[in-house]
């Protein structure tokens, strides 16, 4: 059932050819990203100390290319991000939109229709741009983590250690005010859709309010769940900004450890200056995949609640199989006849009463669709006491599970 699939199951059983040209780009990636840093190096040292026209329009030259190639094959990721997101919230909402009409009566009874079309679009677009990157960015960011902090022991262990020390600080203080984060966006996403079934009420019901004259009691209850949601907002807002601020304090608390020691090894002639400058540009970009890191951390909670909050809405027995699994489908045949037919909904509620029903190929078909969806399926749980003879039809087959108590049409059942 798709309400029981984790959310990275639509991540690792889905698409694992395009996730794998996706990594082997990446690995394409990282090694381009690194390739400027040392060249940085190579121009300051050798080019420009030695005065060398040639290796500098060399050197210049290899370097604009890997920016180039680096930045091309950026675009190309994001290009198979987006369309692997976008694939995979397809799948997500076609099954889960299947596996909603066939939900019982009596959970539609108690659903708003606005709660449903909520959470099959808007609260699933999150997760889609999720699941698009949820290989990508932690591997590709990963790998130049792991590459920038080889360079940089490279240029210089000690100073590379005390570059590093800082980030233990930040995994203890991030997580801790992420998870004060989720606890508040639960929270939002229920008084969310409280006030969009408050609002469904009222449009459905407009004509009882203007009857009666119960704006103020509408109104009440409106500004009562759009205080709660701009208190819950607000203080989301809080936390978010202060997890950017110790993104940002950390980002430039490590330069000036690196100004003060790397400026003192390089006046002390232990260090080079154009080993200084490639250490310092290496750890500006060094920080760019721990940003992102940090990114997809907030984006993998926010888009777990949301994909939780929505599975756990919708997760119920379907009343019905979509297909019968002990046999094939019947082939209707023109003539429908029904003998008393008694149907009792949930609740003990008498709906149908002795309906008997004849109709014959190409009369009172359209009449016959607006007024009854009969349930021919062995698997239902319906039980009903009537025999129906069913014989060669000319229109499509249903597998329905109700006899409405109102009439409602739907385009598909008039046919020219």
């Amino acid at each position: 059932m798709v309400t029981k699939k984790p959310l990275f199951f639509w991540v690792f059983h889905r698409y694992r050819g395009l996730q794998l040209l996706l990594l082997v780009v990446i690995g394409v990636t990282v090694f381009f990203r690194v390739v400027p840093l040392e060249l940085q190096k190579r121009i300051i040292n050798r080019a420009i100390s030695l005065k060398k026209m040639d290796l500098l329009f060399i050197y210049c030259g290899f370097y604009l290319g890997a920016v180039v190639l680096a930045g091309g094959l950026k675009y190309l990721i994001n290009v198979l991000q987006g369309y692997l997101g976008e694939k995979l919230l397809y799948e997500i909402r076609t099954e889960l939109y299947q596996h909603v009409l066939r939900l019982s009566l009596p959970f539609f009874r108690r659903t708003s229709p606005g709660m449903v079309i909520s959470s099959l679009t808007s609260e699933l677009n999150g997760v889609g741009d999720f699941l698009g990157s949820a290989i990508a960015v932690p591997v590709i960011n990963v790998l130049t983590l792991l590459t920038f902090a080889g360079y940089l022991m490279y240029l210089n262990p000690l100073l590379a250690l005390l570059s590093f020390a800082i980030y233990p600080l930040e995994i203890a203080i991030i997580p801790m005010l992420q998870n004060r984060l989720n606890r508040l966006n639960q929270e939002r996403i229920d008084v969310a859709r409280s006030l969009s079934n408050t609002i469904g009420e009222a449009v459905a019901g407009v004509r009882e309010i203007q009857a009666h004259g119960g704006y103020p009691i509408e109104k009440k209850k409106f500004e009562g769940f759009t205080a709660r949601v701009f208190s819950l907002r607000q203080r989301m807002n809080i936390i978010n900004y202060g997890i950017k601020f110790s993104n940002n304090f950390f980002q430039n608390l490590g330069p000036f450890i690196l100004f003060l020691l790397g400026g003192y090894l390089t006046m002390a002639g232990r260090f080079d200056l154009g080993a200084l400058v490639a250490f310092l540009s290496a750890y500006e970009k060094l920080y760019d995949p721990w940003k992102e890191l940090i990114n997809y951390y907030q984006d993998f909670q926010d888009s777990r609640i949301r994909y939780k909050r929505v599975m756990d809405y919708f997760d119920a027995e379907p009343e019905f199989p979509l297909a019968p699994t002990d046999r094939k489908p019947y082939e209707l045949r023109g003539r429908i006849e029904v003998k008393d037919l008694d149907y009792v909904a949930e609740g003990q509620v008498q709906l149908l009463d002795g309906i008997s029903l004849h109709l014959e190929p190409g009369k009172g078909r359209y009449s016959c669709w607006m007024e009854f969806h009969f349930t021919l399926n062995r698997a239902s749980s319906w039980r009903w006491s009537a025999s129906l003879v069913v014989e060669k039809a000319h229109w499509r087959w249903f597998w329905a599970n109700c006899i409405p108590t109102t009439r409602v049409m739907f385009c598909s059942m008039i046919r020219s």
